[in-house]
């Protein structure tokens, strides 16, 4: 993998760890909140300056990080060189990376 994919690799991976302590905080609250409830999330594209929420709900959120491969995107943000979109929604994306990504993402995965 070349030195401008791993940059944005790492981007990706730290958006991500980003997240996942929203999570945390978001998943304290939700016991008194409705489970509907939305909660903004950063956008875990490769883009170093971008800065854009994706509103997901818990579960939503959950179950996209169920798959160490899988990232929360703004639509617009893949990158069709490392990603699959695997799912379309208002508002967001959740797409899967392939190749060398998807082990850089499966090594830098929060929860393993």
């Amino acid at each position: 993998m070349d030195s401008d994919r791993q940059r944005r690799a790492r981007n990706e991976a730290l958006f991500r760890e980003v997240n996942e302590r929203v999570e945390e905080v978001s998943s304290r609250l939700s016991a008194l909140e409705d489970e509907s409830a939305l909660t903004g999330f950063v956008c875990e594209c490769s883009r170093e300056d971008c800065t854009e929420l994706v509103e997901v709900t818990y579960a939503q959120y959950e179950a996209v990080r169920s798959d160490p491969r899988r990232f929360l995107l703004r639509p617009g943000h893949e990158d069709l060189g490392v990603d699959r979109v695997v799912e379309r929604h208002p508002g967001f994306l959740v797409v899967e990376k392939f190749g060398e990504a998807s082990e850089v993402a499966i090594e830098r995965d929060p929860r393993a």
